[in-house]
């Protein structure tokens, strides 16, 4: 079967192409004859040995699939061969078939095309927990979305716009694409932050802060900063959050700085890191899950962008560098 393979971990050029046997399912396991695997941010980490190295020698990644049943194991009598599915394994989602256990795997609803499941299995669970569990997003709020073009943002923006009536959105992205991508998504704002000062900006639609301790000056600044990126965003966000409001971190591709909470502190700015992974099992998870369910029912689904795996060493990289947009996934 073809497959891509890691030769080590390290650069994303250690990707080969390769030929391997057809594996067999366990008992609890189904063998799925993959379609298409999801690329995510998760993915270059792991491709990194981030944050543990758990594989030696060559191995086949990838975390999103979805596909066919091609054959059941013992034990498994809720799927049967034929069935559209989707699965998040610990790996091996970038070859021809693959093996997993069957607590990974979720039927495809009919309705929905197997690729654009991938746009929103994981990618939504995400958006819905940053604007209504973590950041809470109030009516009337205005809120900055960084990388809002991205496979998370673009999926955020659609919720502030299609689910409240009355938040104000402000996308940043990396080109001038991007940006028109974002406005076409629904955003009120867009601004290409390589080309502009996005503080000077955001100022001119929410309000410029005063500098330093200023008691007594009218609000101004976005409620809620969602910030996907990190990098040198992590000391500027301060600048165009409003006093009492929410900066979530969920993701650094840009890069970890030192944060000083206490440079927030006259603000009463609220500090609010994020990962869905703790919130497995839970009754957020079961809401999150649920509002999946109803979105795939009502909701026009985003299509995301096909490269074929052996594209994925060239798309990978070009992750890394932030050149991709939407929800990337890989035809088998």
């Amino acid at each position: 079967m073809k497959a891509a393979q890691l030769s080590e971990y390290g650069p994303a050029e250690n990707f080969q192409i390769v030929d391997l046997p057809k594996p067999s399912p366990r008992a609890g396991e189904v063998l799925i004859e993959v379609a298409f695997a999801g690329l995510r941010w998760g993915d270059i980490m792991g491709r990194k040995g981030i944050p543990v190295r758990t594989q030696t020698g060559a191995f086949v990644p990838g975390m999103e699939a979805v596909g066919v049943v091609a054959e059941l194991g013992e034990g498994v009598s809720h799927l049967t061969v034929g069935d559209r599915v989707v699965a998040q394994p610990q790996g091996g989602a970038y070859a021809a078939f693959l093996r997993a256990p069957v607590a990974a795997v979720g039927r495809v609803p009919d309705h929905v095309p197997l690729e654009t499941m991938l746009v929103t299995r994981v990618n939504l669970p995400t958006a819905y927990m940053l604007v209504y569990e973590w950041a809470k997003v109030q009516e009337g709020e205005t809120v900055l979305v960084h990388a809002a073009a991205g496979g998370v943002g673009m999926l955020v923006v659609q919720i502030l716009k299609r689910k409240f009536q009355n938040v104000t959105v402000i996308g940043l992205a990396g080109s001038d694409e991007k940006v028109a991508q974002v406005l076409a998504n629904g955003a009120d704002h867009a601004i290409n932050y390589k080309t502009h000062d996005y503080v000077a900006e955001v100022g001119k639609i929410a309000g410029v802060k005063p500098a330093g301790f200023a008691p007594g000056a009218p609000p101004a600044g976005v409620h809620v900063a969602l910030n996907g990126v990190g990098g040198a965003t992590l000391k500027t966000d301060r600048r165009v959050i409003r006093r009492l409001g929410r900066w979530v971190l969920y993701g650094t591709p840009g890069g970890t700085e030192a944060v000083n909470p206490f440079e927030y502190s006259y603000d009463s700015i609220a500090i609010l890191p994020f990962s869905i992974i703790p919130y497995a099992g839970s009754p957020e998870m079961a809401r999150a899950q649920a509002y999946v369910k109803d979105w795939l029912k009502t909701e026009p689904l985003t299509a995301p962008v096909i490269h074929p795996i052996e594209d994925i060493a060239k798309v990978q990289a070009a992750m890394e560098r932030g050149e991709t947009s939407g929800k990337v996934v890989f035809r088998l």
